[in-house]
């Protein structure tokens, strides 16, 4: 029989777990009667719209048995049933519970000041309602992911780079092709005219040769005399330039017309009848020409400062003639302006090294003539692989409305692209006859008159050019 407590307004509630209690009054507030069937192992009572008196304490709720359905678990003793051992039922069943479509699983947890204790499972870990989980850990440098993470950010940092050099290159190449093509065009183009091929003439699709033809004309209208006849051949197996000077002198065969000396060749029919006799005579391949006058020639040597050579006292002696009776005068300068008066080493500028490779009653005759020729070329393209760009601006300026060739501008432009590469080339000097291959002779005239010419041996001289110009290794 229950204690009359009077008027306690907790009188009405029942000992409901067997043992003997001590409740604090006003502990509970107001707390609903429970059900009438005491088994623990029923539901959690209903309280209806009264508020749980766990909550209102400041308690969080204490365990809920989850509802599993058919689960042939459900109707196990509650957890909270005296004797309950939870360690043994899950020994025994092989299984903890887990959560159910998503609702969080609350465990046991020990008793501290008769304050129930929960722990909450997230999906990841446990943790206590009174502990804020821990925050997310950082990558550390070492782990998968961060080298993967990283591994992806050095990608998309090349990947950026590389398109900024793309563009920048594509943009360099626009602005390259627009200046090659406006100077390309101030050459004056002149369409190939008649030709007379020989067949089987030597030729190699590595090989690109053109016929460099020095004139003693001032404009590109007045064609001149042939001064100097150098085939400049580029070979992109062996990375080499050669430079195959043709003496002047040479006794050859000229199509439709007879014997003559092979500057004859370019005074009856201009640059097509001299590289048809050219090839006809040494059977090498000739299809293309460019044509530079005394003022074209000044204007190279002057785009790239000058040139240095070192010449004897001969030398400039038969210079200093050939300015004072007749370049300085052609050039509209003082007869006696740019003189060297002694040998030596000297920086010659345009009209200078013009007249240096003019010269002929100096040593050898034409062999040392050409050998000047030569020599000027080569530092020319020396000083040019220095001066880049600069060089090619001067000398479209100046030069380049000076030369006539029969290359289209689509040829030039595209010779042009690999300029910058046959600058680095290695530079090789051939002379055309060699030496041992020709003799002296006089030739008489109808006229009574003779002329001093070289007798070749053009089969000796083939091979030469064959084994020096077109090899492969």
């Amino acid at each position: 029989m229950p204690a009359n407590h009077g008027n306690d307004p907790n009188r009405h509630i029942h000992n409901t777990d067997n043992e003997d209690t001590i409740l604090i009054p006003g502990d509970i507030g107001n707390f609903a009667p429970p059900p009438q069937d005491n088994e623990m192992n029923a539901q959690q009572p209903y309280y209806g719209n009264q508020p749980n008196p766990f909550q209102q304490n400041g308690y969080e709720q204490p365990y809920q048995q989850p509802y599993y359905g058919n689960d042939p678990y459900a109707n196990q003793q509650n957890p909270f049933a005296a004797g309950y051992d939870q360690q043994a039922q899950q020994q025994q069943y092989g299984y903890q519970q887990q959560p159910y479509n998503g609702y969080p699983q609350y465990q046991q947890y020990p008793q501290q000041n008769n304050i129930p204790q929960q722990q909450y499972y997230d999906g990841q870990q446990y943790y206590s309602p009174y502990q804020q989980p821990a925050p997310p850990q950082r990558k550390q440098p070492g782990s998968k992911k961060y080298k993967k993470k990283h591994k992806s950010l050095v990608s998309k940092i090349i990947r950026r780079v590389l398109l900024s050099l793309l563009s920048l290159g594509i943009v360099l190449f626009g602005v390259y092709s627009c200046m090659s093509v406006s100077m390309i065009k101030q050459i004056n183009y002149v369409p190939t005219g008649d030709r007379t091929r020989t067949e089987g003439a030597l030729d190699a699709g590595y090989v690109t040769s053109i016929l460099v033809i020095g004139t003693d004309g001032l404009t590109s209208d007045d064609r001149g005399r042939s001064d100097s006849m150098v085939l400049i051949s580029i070979n992109k197996k062996t990375n080499e330039i050669t430079s195959t000077s043709f003496m002047r002198d040479c006794y050859v065969d000229i199509p439709g017309y007879s014997k003559n000396k092979l500057n004859a060749a370019y005074s009856f029919g201009g640059p097509e009848l001299l590289m048809d006799t050219i090839e006809k005579n040494f059977n090498v391949r000739i299809d293309n020409y460019i044509s530079i006058n005394f003022n074209a020639f000044s204007s190279v040597i002057d785009s790239v400062d000058g040139i240095e050579v070192e010449m004897s006292d001969d030398e400039a002696k038969a210079v200093d003639t050939i300015l004072i009776s007749q370049l300085n005068e052609l050039m509209g300068d003082a007869q006696e302006s740019d003189l060297l008066y002694a040998g030596g080493k000297h920086i010659l500028n345009g009209k200078q090294a013009l007249a240096y490779s003019r010269i002929r009653n100096v040593g050898n005759n034409d062999f040392e003539r050409t050998e000047r020729q030569r020599r000027v070329i080569s530092k020319v393209l020396e000083k040019a692989k220095k001066k880049g760009l600069s060089f090619i601006r001067k000398a479209a300026d100046k030069a380049f409305p000076n030369l006539t060739s029969n290359m289209t501008t689509k040829e030039l432009y595209l010779l042009s692209l690999r300029l910058p590469f046959i600058l680095r080339y290695d530079r090789q000097q051939l002379q055309i006859p060699a030496e041992g291959t020709y003799s002296g002779e006089d030739i008489y005239l109808d006229d009574g008159s003779y002329m001093s010419v070289l007798q070749v041996d053009f089969e000796e001289n083939y091979n030469i050019i064959k084994d020096e110009v077109f090899s492969e290794d």
